[in-house]
Parts: structure tokens; sequence; C-alpha cells
């Protein structure tokens, strides 16, 4: 056993990023190849059947695959398996699984139409995955807010092209008002919580800095507000999803340097 160790020099957290993210998007470029190989199968009447099989079949993996990783979290659990800085742990099997059995199910039952917006929703979350896993909480609570805001423009945006769904932009605005009031009311519940902590000298779960709870207090209220003026003022949908655009990506910028 110690003559295995020999030579074997640990994993640096650096490294481990590294691999991180080089695994995550790899596996996001290769779901979005397999989704176009798919979408041409499926597509023609001579090739029908085999992207059929080849769909049952990843679905298929994807089932194995979250049994495999529901057993392999256990074994980590119970500390039966290390998965200190491992790239394949029960974890993110079990993710990326869980994410191959939902993108198969809906190709499966309802044809080609999902793929399309597959490959925008894939690179989404691998993007959401990374920021979870390597920067602070308070900057993944932004990311999610501007990513949902966006959405929600997006969405607005088409449905006011149409009369018979005008009343969709209205659910998006009256969604991201929700999920404004909600995040605000969570915030200011954890910060009173730390506060509580502070002063009675228990450990709080978290620690946010008052930068941090003034961030996520602010970022949802702006991307409501964008969200109104896209609603309002569709003309202007270019500019305003690139103002959206730009404060999330000075924002990412903020934290990529706090994390040097």
């Amino acid at each position: 056993m110690a003559k295995s160790n020999v030579g074997k020099k640990p994993i640096t957290e650096e490294e481990y990023t590294t691999n991180k993210v080089l695994t995550v998007f790899s596996v996001c470029l290769l779901g979005v190849l397999v989704l176009m190989i798919l979408q041409r199968l499926l597509n023609y009447g001579n090739t029908f059947m085999i992207g059929l099989i080849v769909t049952k079949i990843l679905l298929a993996i994807g089932i194995i695959g979250v049994i495999g990783g529901l057993v392999m979290l256990g074994m980590e659990r119970s500390g039966r398996r290390n998965s200190a800085r491992r790239i394949v742990c029960g974890r993110n099997l079990l993710i990326a699984s869980v994410v191959m059995t939902l993108c198969m199910s809906a190709i499966s039952y309802v044809g080609t139409a999902p793929i399309k917006g597959l490959y925008v929703i894939l690179p989404v979350l691998a993007v959401f995955y990374l920021v979870y896993h390597s920067y602070s909480t308070e900057f993944f609570v932004i990311t999610v807010d501007s990513g949902a805001a966006l959405g929600l423009m997006w969405l607005a945006h088409r449905a006011l092209v149409s009369s018979n769904f005008v009343w969709v932009a209205y659910a998006a605005l009256i969604a991201a008002v929700v999920l404004t009031i909600a995040q605000i009311f969570v915030v200011n519940s954890v910060r009173a919580k730390q506060g509580k902590s502070k002063n009675t000298g228990k450990k709080a779960e978290a620690h946010f800095s008052s930068n941090a709870f003034l961030m996520m207090t602010v970022t949802p209220i702006i991307m409501t507000v964008l969200t109104a003026a896209v609603l309002f003022a569709p003309a202007h949908m270019p500019v305003v999803m690139g103002i959206a655009a730009a404060y999330l990506f000075v924002t990412a910028v903020y934290y990529t340097v706090k994390l040097m």
C-alpha cells in the first residue's frame, strides 16, 4: 500500500479548479454535439428509428447514471469513498445523469422541439454550476438573478410579437416582481439571523458582508426594472438586455478579481 503512493503528488486546488472547468465545458460541448446528431437523425424518415433507438439508449444510460450517482454519494457520505478534489464523484455523476435523463425524456416524449432550447439551457447550466462551485454565494445569486431576468426579457419580447400572447409578457413581469420580493425577504431574514448570531456569540451558518447583502438586494430590483422596460418599451429591448448583460459582466470581473 505504501509503495503505491510513492511518487504520487496530491492535486492542488488550482489544478482541481482547472480540471473542473475543462471537464464541465467538455461535457457541455459533448452534450450539444449529441443533441445536434440526434436532431439530424430524428428529422429524416430514413434515420428516424435509429435516432429513436439512440435516444432510448441514452435515456437508459442516464437512469443507470442516476442510480450509480446515488450509490457513490452514499459511499462518500458513509466515509467508504473519498470525494475530496475528485471530478468523478457522486454529486457530479448524479447531476450530469439527472440532466441527461431529463433531456432524453423530453426528446422521447415531445420530439425534436425541445432540442433548440437545450442548445441554450446546457451551456447556461454549465456556467451556473461553475459559478456555484468557484465563486462566492452572493455572486451565484447575482448570476441567477441576471440569467432569470434575461430569460424573462426574451420571453416578454417574444410574447409582445404575437397579439395572442401579450398576457405572457405581463406574467413575466409579475414573476420578476414576485421573485424580487421573495429574494429581498430571504436576504433580510439571513441578515437578521447573522446579526443575531453575532450578538449572541453563536456561529452563523454562513457569513456575508454588508456589501454582499446590498448586492443581493439591489440586483433583483435592477433586473425587475429592466424587465419592465422591455415590456413598456419593446423597441429598446436589445439596449435593455445589453445593460443587463453588462451589469453581469462588471460584477463577474469584480468577483473574479476578489478570487485572485
